[in-house]
């Protein structure tokens, strides 16, 4: 009779022997291809450096079939330069699949394979996604309101970009006038420039003149074409009268101080040109005489002495008007603001429907947690966000591929020191001594808002943060914010010593007092200090090593969610 030992021995070497043939099973993988384009199929490696082909086809009839003997894994049917598809392998399954030639990430049908299944019902619900994204886009492009709003914000931005230049234009010709005007009561109160007062007169008559004329022309070009490129009266909604009060008023104020500086500086401009074509005729000819410089300066008395001052008159109200009403601004706010509400709405059906698919396609992947095709996805899910579902499919998937390329370097990371102290994850347990000797746990603190905060008596950029640490616990501590300070001293009476110093008031103050051989920073993969881990109430990591007023914000974001 045998003994228990030799046929428990017996049974082991039956279960390797039939899994040795499981993995060298073939499979049977037969594939139509609807609107087909290809003549040739590799079946070749999903990753790794080096390509790989396992097997090589022939498509006939917009068909083919391939018999792989591969373990389980993924892998890829390349028809084209960038034209592939990912596919999984079950040793010994017979799979039919049917994909669609122009649309290689469609799976039209598929049988055989739960792996596929899987990956079709995956597929479908991501697809259907960007369905959704495109139908929204598609009926918020033809929103008549959203459309308004966008062209009115547009619009304004324009304007009010345009009115700005404008007005920079005129206040230097203003500018301009009131320096000819200078020039005219300082070298001739009387009338007339005096023969020595010639040069220095004609010359710096004619730069503020040729100054005048080319600032004064962009803004004669604007209220010439201004009614051609900007009609804010037409097509208004229904709705909105408020805007439209703050716009009409906006756009006569316009009106009004562009029309003091058509009327004063106008008045001057009648006059420049006919000035400096004589002043050119002269030099250009070489007749500036003495005679003739003294006839063209006082032409430029006689003809701006009186106008020079008048049109000086009206720059207090042109500044005043510029300074008092700048409501551009506000109204290109209003608009974008309008535009955005009109935007919510498809923003919120987006959201909606883009939550519900995403739980469908991590309920699809937690049922089939333990199958190498939720590779394929499991990444639309940042790990920092999604903790919890790394942490359950990858225990998964390292349970049955322990080897596996990709999932033991997942595993891996996920449980390294770094790994469990991503953003996303829960904080890992501390547990140790207080400044008296009292063991104090981090979970105890579970429902509170916690920076956890590694320092050191003397770690110099650590003490001068302590005073922020401060100041955002004093206004935040009545909230429902802690502190967990782990130090990374060896000198416990230096420990005590800063603590007291630095006025760090809160209780929870724990070392091992080990500097860097801290367990406690080998838990948390602490390698520098200051290192801070800020939990949410639920004693999930949501932000690392913040400072200042970034600290400060994320501090009063989490206590006002509470």
């Amino acid at each position: 009779m045998k003994s228990v030992k030799h046929i428990l021995l017996s049974l082991v070497v039956f279960c390797c022997m039939a899994t040795t043939m499981l993995a060298q099973a073939p499979s049977t993988i037969h594939v139509k291809l609807l609107n087909n384009k290809f003549k040739h199929v590799d079946l070749v490696n999903a990753y790794g450096k080096e390509a790989q082909t396992y097997l090589s086809a022939d498509i006939v009839n917009d068909e083919f079939t391939v018999k792989p003997t591969l373990p389980n894994d993924i892998y890829r049917f390349s028809f084209d330069k960038d034209q592939f598809f990912l596919l999984v392998i079950n040793p010994g399954e017979t799979q039919d699949l049917v994909l669609n030639a122009e649309d290689l990430t469609q799976i039209t049908s598929t049988a055989g394979s739960s792996s596929m299944s899987f990956v079709k019902k995956a597929t479908d619900y991501n697809r259907y996604k960007k369905h959704v994204l495109d139908s929204l886009n598609e009926a918020l492009q033809r929103d008549p309101v959203h459309k308004y709003w966008a062209k009115t914000a547009q619009s304004v931005n324009f304007f009010s970009q345009t009115v700005d230049d404008v007005d920079n234009y005129v206040k230097s010709a203003y500018m301009n006038v009131d320096s000819l005007n200078q020039l005219i009561q300082t070298y001739a109160p009387n009338g007339k420039v005096k023969g020595s007062n010639l040069d220095v007169f004609v010359q710096n008559a004619n730069k503020q003149l040729k100054s005048l004329e080319m600032n004064y022309t962009p803004f004669a070009n604007y209220q010439e074409n201004v009614g051609k490129y900007y009609d804010f009266s037409k097509e208004r909604l229904n709705g909105y009268g408020d805007f439209y009060y703050t716009l009409d008023n906006y756009l006569k104020e316009i009106e009004y101080r562009h029309g003091l500086a058509e009327s004063s500086i106008g008045n001057v401009m009648k006059e420049v040109p006919a000035l400096l074509s004589v002043r050119d005729s002269l030099m250009y000819n070489n007749l500036m005489s003495k005679k003739n410089k003294a006839m063209w300066a006082n032409m430029v008395v006689s003809r701006l002495s009186d106008k020079l001052p008048e049109a000086l008159a009206s720059q207090g109200t042109y500044q005043s008007s510029i300074k008092n009403h700048q409501n551009g601004g506000s109204l290109l706010q209003a608009s974008q603001e309008y535009a955005r509400q009109a935007l919510d709405h498809y923003q919120q059906a987006y959201n909606e429907s883009d939550a519900y698919l995403n739980n469908k396609i991590k309920d699809a992947i937690l049922e089939n947690k333990s199958d190498i095709a939720t590779l394929m996805f499991i990444d639309m899910f940042p790990r920092e966000q999604n903790t919890t579902l790394h942490q359950e499919v990858f225990t998964a998937l390292h349970n049955k591929y322990p080897n596996h390329l990709i999932v033991s370097d997942r595993w891996r990371v996920m449980n390294s020191s770094a790994g469990k102290t991503n953003v996303g994850a829960i904080a890992p347990e501390l547990e140790f001594p207080n400044p008296d000797g009292k063991m104090l746990k981090l979970s105890d603190l579970r429902g509170k808002v916690v920076l956890v905060d590694f320092w050191a008596s003397w770690c110099g950029p650590c003490r001068r943060e302590n005073p922020n640490v401060r100041k955002i616990y004093s206004l935040y501590h009545d909230k429902g914010f802690e502190i967990f300070s782990v130090s990374l001293d060896r000198d416990g009476k230096a420990w005590k010593g800063a603590i007291e110093a630095d006025k760090l008031v809160w209780p929870n103050h724990v070392s091992d007092l080990k500097q860097w051989q801290s367990e406690a920073a080998a838990i948390y993969g602490v390698r520098s200090i200051p290192a801070t881990f800020l939990l949410d109430k639920e004693g999930r990591i949501v932000a690392k090593d913040l400072r200042g007023e970034a600290l400060e914000r994320a501090v009063k974001q989490l206590v006002e969610q509470q």
